[in-house]
Order: structure tokens, then C-alpha cells, then sequence
């Protein structure tokens, strides 16, 4: 990954092939503009004064400083109007200015900071380069010819403290990469086994502990719902588990749950083939939640954390599952299934059930591209989360508006309940078209007890899909969304515990 490192200079003394300036629109100051050798800054507010670069969102042009400077070439980036600029907007500029200087050739450059220096700056800017240079070209034969090695945020302020926010940054994105790799991957190359093997190597790697529940024992056990569900599949299921105790066992833990379905063709509820290529990213809850466990213990955050991804792969065949069967929970309730592509919720409940039960956890949120109806209720751009404890999910979206992974809380209302009742069980798997992210929530409402609970469906937001706002640093394949918001919970925690 690209390295990032902040630091005190003036323009006049940093040797660099590239500079970024951004410049907020209509203005024709920018930061340490005097530092500039004047005849490059001349040219450059004469630029401005000509309305040949205005500084509108997202634009750019390039300056050539012809020996007059320690840089040979200067980008002028726009930032937009100065008043609607916020961390995320940053965010995405510094995105973009990674992006050009790629496409320039340069293998490092140095970038001034865009506004007034704080740690929520110097993050977004840290998270937006670094992730728009992510890549996922495990498969291509031709690797990327260019790559930035270095970047130098350059700031007017004292640099160890902002270096370090820096630092922190890039444990994080380290993380979401991870996802993204695992996320992207083919189904031919990433059943249950894989992203199980992948849980040993983390265990390994960063001192968590790890299991991994296979299928005979998860039937011994009474987990109804995952057996089900894989046992379509020549590929059988897994239940990994990974425990990182950062703050001593007095504490509960957290509890995160991700559906990890490495490819779902709906099993014998088929679904339609359009596009059926992208349910390889039916495992993005399941690969968030691997990587959130790696940026915890990489981390090494002071709380305690478990980490459960129930992974299956939901094949039509003679021995699937099927409309009308009823299934036995590991909570003992049952449940009717009326759609088998309703299988993410029969997993997770399992998983839910189980994670409770064993670890007491003093909080819990699930991961999941559950429902087609959250894209149709909040598009492709905002995840819905739903509840049972206003609190936390109140918590959630605070953090999520600071790290620009837009999500919004459903109701989770009585009426819910009742579309889920069935005849015959005690639950059915599905309760119509009406309210249907609700319905999958109340549904998994069955096995969370009165624990504290958010459930987040992704579907929308996974990965890059129709209706997609195009972000700089979210290149096209799975986005890794939620895991920077999430990492934000538990570091918060260790100063303020959920309740």
C-alpha cells in the first residue's frame, strides 16, 4: 500500500516531481500560495484571473513551474465552494488528486493540506488517496505500469501529532482493502474453506483466537438455518469464528455478525440471470467483518471483540432446500421457508443465536446484502439500519456522517411481526414485498433477545452497482462499506462503552 506521511514544510524547501494545491472556487488564495516562487504564482493568479481554472469541484489543470521551484509540475485541484466543504469532500478531492497523478506517471507527490488543519482533515485526506489507489488485478495478466509509492501531506502545524492520526489511518485502510480482495474475488476461487483459511491466517498473524465450526458439528449443534441452506452446495458450509480480548476478560465484548454466501444463485427459488455475476459480493458482510477483526488487533484497540461469519454457498440441486420446508434454529424456534433466496437471514440467525448465547456480548451489529428492498427504500448509496436499541443506532450514524458512509435507521415496528408469522412454524422466512428490509430485520429480531442490536443491510452500498454515486475512492468492485464507521465505534469505546 501506499505510504503517507505528514509533515511540516514549506513549499519552497519540499523537493517533489508533483504538487497538489487545491483551490476553493472564485478564490485565488490558497494555502501557503507565498511560499511559491513568484513568477509560478503570477502565472497561477493570472490562471485564476483568466477564469481558465475557477476551482469548481472535483476540477483540475496543470502547471508547469520550468525549473522555477523544488517541483516540476503543480496541480491545481478544485475544491468547490469553501462554505459547503466538508471531510468527506475532502475525502473525495484528495481521491481524485491520487487518481491524476497516477495517470501523470508519478510515482510520489506531495499535497498540501486543503483547508484548516484538525484530525478529521488529515484522516480524510489520508483515506481518500489511499483508497482511490486501491486495485483489485489479481486475475490480469498486465499489472499496472504506474504505481505511487509516496505521498506527503504537507501542513502548517507541527506534524508528530497528525502523523500519527495518519498512522492510525492507514491501519484502517489496510483493513478495508482486505475486504475489497476477499469481497472481489470469484466464486470459483472463494468458497466457505477460503474465507475460513483466511480467518486462520489473521489469528495467526495478529494473535486472535479462532475456530471454525464445520458442518457435522453445526448439525450436532442444531444450526438449522446454515445447514440448510449450504447443504445444496458440493462446497459445505463454515462457521468462523475469531475472538480478539483487548481489554482483559473483565469486559463484554462487542459482537459482530457478517453474512459471508460466497455466491447465491437463490438455490431453488432461482433468481433471475441478469447480472447474477455480482452475487459473488453476497459474502461482503462476512469479508467486512474478517477485516474489521484485523484492524482492531492490528491495532490493538482496548476492547474485546468477536467476530462470527456463518458462510455458505446457496446452490440449486437434489439436496437443497426448498419452499415449504420447516427448519429447526439453534434458539429452538422454527421457521418455514416460503423463498430460499431468503437465505442470508436463516444464516445469520444461526450465527446471532450462537454469538449471544456463548458470549454475552454487550453489544451487537450485524453486516449483511440482505434485501433488494433496502436498495429500493434508500437506493444505492445508503445502507438501512434497523434495531432495537435507539442508542447505538443513533451512534452509528453520528460516526457514519464524519466517515461519509451515509446510512439511515428504519422503523422497526410491531405491524413487521406480524407479516412474519406463519401458519405452520413459528416464523416464516419471508413477509412480503411491503416493508421487505423490515421484515428480514424483524425476522432477525427472533434470535437477538433484548441485547442491544443494529442490523446494517448493505445491498446497496457493497459494492459499486446501478445507481452508484461515482466516489473517487471507491474504484469499481466492493467498497469495504461500514468498516471505517465501525472501527470509529471501537475506538470511541475505549473512552465512552455502549450501553
Amino acid at each position: 500500500m501506499v505510504q503517507i506521511k505528514v509533515e511540516k514544510a514549506k513549499i519552497d524547501q519540499k523537493q517533489t516531481p508533483l504538487l497538489v494545491i487545491g483551490v476553493f472556487e472564485n478564490e485565488q488564495d490558497f494555502q501557503q500560495s507565498k511560499e511559491l516562487d513568484p513568477s509560478v504564482l503570477a502565472y497561477i493568479k493570472e490562471t485564476l484571473d483568466n477564469k481558465e481554472f475557477r476551482g469548481t469541484f472535483g476540477s483540475n489543470i496543470l502547471v508547469y513551474t520550468l525549473g522555477k521551484g523544488p517541483m516540476k509540475k503543480i496541480i491545481l485541484l478544485g475544491l468547490g465552494k469553501r462554505e459547503k466543504f466538508s471531510d468527506e469532500l475532502a475525502r473525495v478531492c484528495a481521491g481524485k488528486a491520487a487518481l491524476k497523478a497516477r495517470e501523470l506517471g508519478a510515482r510520489e507527490f506531495s499535497i498540501l493540506q486543503f483547508s484548516n488543519l484538525d484530525e478529521g482533515l488529515v484522516e480524510a485526506m489520508t483515506e481518500g488517496m489511499a483508497l482511490a489507489l486501491y486495485s483489485f488485478a489479481k486475475y490480469k495478466a498486465s499489472k499496472e505500469s504506474t504505481k505511487i509509492e509516496d505521498i506527503t501531506i504537507l501542513i502548517n502545524s507541527d506534524s508528530p501529532r497528525f502523523q500519527s492520526v495518519a498512522e492510525k489511518a492507514a491501519f484502517v485502510i489496510e483493513s478495508v482493502n482486505f475486504a475489497r480482495d476477499l469481497s472481489n474475488m470469484p466464486p470459483n476461487d472463494c468458497p466457505p474453506a477460503y474465507l475460513a483459511s483466511a480467518a486462520l491466517s489473521l489469528a495467526s498473524d495478529y494473535g486472535m483466537k479462532v475456530r471454525v465450526i464445520e458442518r457435522y458439528e453445526m448439525e450436532n449443534m442444531g444450526m438449522g438455518g446454515v445447514i440448510a441452506v449450504g447443504k445444496g452446495s458440493y462446497n459445505p458450509p463454515k462457521m468462523i469464528i475469531l475472538e480478539y480480548n483487548g481489554a482483559g476478560d473483565g469486559q463484554k465484548p462487542y459482537l459482530l455478525v457478517g453474512k459471508a454466501v460466497t455466491f447465491d444463485t437463490g438455490g431453488i427459488s432461482i433468481k433471475p440471470g441478469d447480472k447474477m455475476d455480482e452475487m459473488k459480493f453476497d459474502k461482503c458482510g462476512g469479508c467486512n467483518v474478517l477485516a474489521l477483526m484485523r484492524a482492531v488487533a492490528s491495532m490493538k484497540l482496548a476492547v474485546n471483540v468477536v467476530g462470527i461469519v456463518p458462510s455458505v454457498e446457496n446452490m440449486p440441486s437434489g439436496t437443497s432446500y426448498r419452499p415449504g420446508d420447516i427448519v429447526k434454529m439453534y434458539n429452538g424456534k422454527t421457521v418455514e421457508v416460503l423463498n430460499t433466496d431468503a437465505e442470508g437471514r436463516m444464516i445469520l440467525a444461526d450465527a446471532l443465536a450462537y454469538g449471544i448465547a456463548t458470549y454475552s456480548p454487550k453489544a451487537v451489529v450485524d453486516m449483511a446484502t440482505l434485501t433488494g428492498a433496502a436498495i429500493i427504500a434508500l437506493g444505492s448509496n445508503v445502507a438501512a439500519l434497523v434495531g432495537n436499541n435507539k442508542q447505538l443506532t443513533d451512534r452509528i450514524r453520528r460516526l457514519a456522517e464524519k466517515t461519509g458512509e451515509k446510512m439511515w435507521d428504519l422503523p422497526l415496528y410491531d405491524e413487521f411481526h406480524e407479516q412474519i408469522k406463519s401458519t405452520y412454524a413459528d416464523i416464516k422466512n419471508i413477509g412480503g414485498r411491503p416493508g421487505g428490509a423490515i421484515t428480514a430485520a424483524a425476522f432477525l429480531s427472533n434470535f437477538v433477545n433484548s441485547t442491544p442490536w443494529v442490523h446494517m443491510d448493505i445491498a446497496g452500498t457493497a459494492w459499486t452497482q446501478d445507481g452508484t454515486f461515482e466516489k473517487s475512492y471507491n474504484p469499481k468492485g466492493a467498497t469495504g462499506f461500514g468498516i471505517r464507521t465501525l472501527v470509529k465505534m471501537l475506538m470511541e469505546d475505549e473512552k465512552q462503552p455502549a450501553s
